[in-house]
């Protein structure tokens, strides 16, 4: 098969997938879009394509074949074994244009002689197939017991925090190797086969996972608890910005509140009139509590805002295998907040997420009660949202508030289902 026949294989993907995921054909995808796409392949299937490589693909920017890494995603991802698996099928159910429109046999003789020819192809192409799923693939089972992994903190409890890697990849087959702190694809780095040390810094807590990752493909990931002794506050321009800015002068909790005040906003040298995402959190160390069975009540306003039009506060839990968070704002900019519980992205966009707009200048009490794998909302002490999930939380391992405004919190509870409290503070 050529390249221009492969391509137009590409193209017949791509539509299936846009028809899967309910986007129109000819529309553009948005960046958001794309994240939750991307997210959504990674959870699938395990690979991870970037979002400038995925960006290029749908926007039909590429003058050669993407990764078969990339294209095992896309076609796994819509239900397929494979890229092979995908392109067998579809020769079998409707050969490609570009094939019928070069090939003009010119007599029956000559017909005869191709369709020969074709059926040897197509057994040439099974018995293929059937090797490569005799063999085992990258990141199988196989595969993964090859691989060691494992990591060490050189400190206890201090922000930046240095983590020394080992790992050992010499066994497995792979075009490139890469490491990534977290979920944040900024933070991947190249690695070397026979170079089995690598010393990371991470500037945030919380429960990181850091994976190892070859042809795009994750390999095998490991649990990173970054922890601090109180909570912890610091800002960036983005979620992805690697560097935050700490607040390292003035007392976060003060006058029976949690929250930054304007004078440590300016001995920390914080511009609050650029764009800011603002971040407390609180992760000492992996609680005695299960992320599917617990209760979480908080209360909280934003203080300060700078001239924004859609202001937002988001309630997170940090835990073992995944998290979950709300956000809340104002009742005209619902269709730009989101939600997590474990395997469910919640989009605005796509969701009603109404009863979450209040007016964050003003308290607002909320509760997260999770029982058996079921989440239930509760704002003002009214039921507004209900979800349940699959994916196992594991245990909790921290708590945080984010904000694009100066954020007040007058009181935090975490208990099981017991009652018993887990973490409380009226500050």
């Amino acid at each position: 098969m050529n390249p221009i026949e492969d391509k137009e294989l590409v193209q017949r993907c791509l539509l299936e997938l846009k028809k899967q995921m309910g986007y129109a054909e000819h529309i553009k995808l948005s960046q958001r879009d794309m994240e939750h796409l991307s997210e959504a392949i990674e959870a699938r299937t395990k690979i991870l394509i970037s979002l400038s490589t995925l960006k290029r693909i749908l926007n039909g920017q590429f003058d050669r074949l993407p990764q078969t890494s990339t294209l095992n995603a896309l076609t796994i991802f819509i239900g397929y074994t494979g890229w092979h698996d995908f392109k067998t099928r579809k020769l079998l159910e409707n050969p490609v244009s570009a094939l019928t429109d070069e090939i003009q046999p010119p007599s029956n003789q000559t017909n005869s002689r191709s369709k020969a020819w074709i059926g040897v192809g197509l057994v040439v192409l099974i018995i293929i197939i059937a090797f490569l799923l005799k063999t085992p693939l990258l990141g199988s089972q196989n595969a993964a017991d090859n691989i060691q992994f494992s990591a060490k903190q050189t400190s206890s409890q201090n922000i930046p925090n240095s983590v020394v890697f080992n790992y050992n990849i010499d066994k497995v087959e792979a075009d490139s190797f890469h490491f990534q702190q977290s979920w944040n694809e900024r933070t991947k780095i190249g690695i070397l086969k026979n170079s089995h040390t690598l010393t990371d810094i991470y500037y945030e807590p919380g429960y990181h996972k850091a994976k190892l990752i070859a042809n795009g493909k994750v390999l095998k990931e490991i649990g990173v608890n970054i922890t601090a002794k109180d909570w912890f506050c610091y800002s960036k321009a983005s979620f992805t910005e690697l560097r935050p800015q700490y607040f390292s002068k003035g007392n976060a909790i003060h006058d029976g509140v949690l929250g930054v005040t304007d004078e440590a906003i300016e001995d920390n040298n914080i511009d609050f009139q650029k764009d800011q995402i603002y971040f407390y959190t609180f992760c000492p160390k992996l609680m005695e509590v299960a992320g599917d069975n617990f209760s979480y009540k908080a209360r909280f306003r934003l203080r300060k805002i700078k001239n924004t039009l859609c202001p937002w506060i988001m309630t997170e839990v940090f835990c073992e295998n995944s998290f979950m968070y709300f956000t809340n704002t104002t009742p005209g900019c619902i269709g730009e907040i989101n939600a997590k519980i474990s395997e469910h992205e919640i989009r605005g966009k796509t969701t009603d997420l109404s009863p979450f707009g209040c007016d964050l200048m003003q308290w607002q009490d909320l509760e997260i009660r999770v029982i058996n794998k079921n989440v239930t909302i509760y704002l003002a002490h009214k039921k507004i949202f209900e979800k349940p999930y699959e994916q196992s939380l594991g245990l909790i391992a921290g708590i945080g508030f984010t904000s694009n405004g100066i954020c007040e919190v007058d009181k935090v509870s975490l208990e099981d289902l017991k009652g018993r409290v887990v973490y409380g503070s009226g500050f």
